[in-house]
C-alpha cells in the first residue's frame, strides 16, 4: 500500500498555520513531518493542534528548532506511542510507534 509523506521546514508554526492546514488539506497525506516548528505545543495554533482525522504530536519550545508528527487515523488507526530519546536537547527528533511498526523522524538543519 503506497504511503504519501509529506514534509515542511515551516520556520515558525505560528506565522504558517494557515498556509500549512491549506497544503494538508489539499494534499491529504498519511504522513505529516514538520519541522523547525519554533514553538512549545502549547502555543501551536489550536487547529493544528487538534488536526482533524490525524494523531498529533508537537515536540518544540519557544523559538528554536522543535518538530511535529501527524498521522492520518484512517491509515494508522491504532493511536500511536509518540516518544522523542533523552538526549534530544534540541528538540529535532519524535517516534512514532504502531505495534511493532516504528516511524522514526530525524530532522538536521543545516546552515551554509
Amino acid at each position: 500500500m503506497p504511503l504519501k509523506v509529506a514534509t515542511w521546514n515551516v520556520n515558525g508554526i505560528r506565522a504558517r498555520a494557515p498556509e500549512v492546514l491549506k497544503w494538508i488539506e489539499r494534499e491529504s497525506p498519511d504522513l505529516v513531518c514538520l519541522q523547525e516548528i519554533k514553538a512549545s505545543p502549547e502555543h501551536v495554533p489550536v487547529p493544528l493542534c487538534d488536526l482533524s482525522g490525524y494523531w498529533c504530536f508537537w515536540h518544540g519550545h519557544k523559538g528554536y528548532s522543535g518538530v511535529s508528527l501527524h498521522l492520518r487515523k484512517s491509515t494508522f488507526p491504532g493511536r500511536p506511542r509518540f516518544v522523542h530519546p533523552e538526549f534530544d536537547h534540541e528538540t529535532r527528533i519524535v517516534t512514532a510507534q504502531l505495534g511493532d511498526v516504528i516511524r522514526r523522524i530525524r530532522v538536521r538543519s543545516e546552515r551554509r
